[in-house]
């Protein structure tokens, strides 16, 4: 009676303990309790968008084409200037000289070739009464020709003068700003040495790096827009570079834009479209190993699954059935190979 009093009071906590006991074989020590729910509930059409940057076609760095000292500046940083207008005047004194001793050369060769062909057509009717022999008419017609090919140098001698002084002066190729003047009056200018640096500052495109499921996504008419600053610009994709960079996996694609703006060059923004396949919220991306993925429940099993094209707090197309569960509850907690309890919802 003695050892039934003192096991009575000891009953309850035998019993819970057994009862825990078997609530542990259930489940394992290191499972985790998750929730999951099947891919195809949690996609939804979602807005993409990838980091771009507004530049310019043309950012040329401008030099002289000849050797010469520069005498007049008409330009200076933060100008606008139009296509052909001059920036820089150059001493041309010693072009100018060689064009006028060109010219005149053409005019002595005109003359010699003017005589020579006199001279030859003298000799061709002397020759039909028979007074000159065969040998002084050929050498007449040699030095026609001769005197015909000087004529021929002499302009291209011209040509090349002329086409020196016509490089006296630094102008626009195009439309645009001076960022940078390098130039000073009485310097030396050379070819190659830089003098001004020129932006067209409005023929302007939007440059973006997409992955190619982001490529695939913008469909043509899709709608596109460049968003910066508060100010969003309808866009056209012009083109997609046919390469594929080693580091990032993504291609450059150039888009043109279609609405009036002043942002200036260099502006950085987005480009943002409405994509047209369904993609995984960004919340249900996690990083495992330095790389993004998603946790799947695989047989009891947390299986982590990289997703190569994900980006931090963006949305991302999955290549999954949409019948796979993806773990929801506790998926910042699981790791790859851990056993998991399915809780019932």
């Amino acid at each position: 009676m003695l050892r039934q009093s003192l096991l009575l009071p000891l009953l309850p906590t035998i019993v819970t303990l057994s009862l825990a006991g078997f609530s542990m074989a259930d489940t394992p020590a290191d499972s985790l309790t998750v929730t999951v729910r099947p891919l195809g509930e949690v996609l939804q059409a979602s807005e993409r968008s990838v980091t771009a940057t507004l530049i310019s076609l043309n950012d040329s760095t401008l030099s002289a084409e000849i050797s010469a000292k520069v005498t007049q500046l008409r330009a200076d940083t933060g100008d606008t200037v139009q296509a052909g207008q001059i920036l820089a005047e150059l001493d041309c004194r010693d072009h100018l000289f060689a064009l006028s001793q060109a010219k005149a050369g053409v005019d002595a060769a005109n003359a010699r070739y003017q005589l020579a062909n006199t001279q030859l057509q003298r000799n061709q009717r002397l020759r039909n009464t028979g007074v000159v022999p065969a040998e002084v008419l050929d050498k007449a017609a040699a030095d026609a020709e001769a005197a015909k090919a000087e004529v021929a140098v002499a302009k291209s001698q011209t040509d090349t003068a002329q086409l020196a002084v016509s490089r006296c002066t630094i102008k626009a190729p195009f439309a645009g700003q001076i960022t940078r003047r390098n130039v000073q009056v009485g310097q030396q200018a050379t070819p190659g040495t830089p003098a001004f640096q020129l932006l067209q500052d409005k023929a302007l495109e939007v440059s973006a790096s997409l992955s190619v499921d982001e490529v695939q996504d913008q469909t043509q008419g899709a709608e596109l827009r460049f968003v910066a600053d508060g100010v969003s610009i309808p866009l056209e994709r012009r083109a997609v570079v046919g390469q594929i960079a080693g580091n990032t996996r993504t291609q450059e694609v150039r888009f043109t834009l279609k609405g009036k703006h002043s942002l200036p060059v260099g502006r950085s923004g987005r480009v943002v479209w409405q994509g047209k396949l369904q993609a995984l919220p960004a919340s249900w991306v996690v990083r495992r190993e330095g790389g993004l993925g998603v946790m799947l429940e695989v047989d009891g099993m947390a299986k982590f699954h990289p997703l190569p094209d994900a980006k931090e707090g963006q949305p991302v197309l999955i290549d999954l059935p949409t019948s796979v569960r993806l773990i929801d509850q506790n998926r910042l907690r699981a790791r790859d190979g851990q056993a998991v309890t399915v809780e019932k919802p």
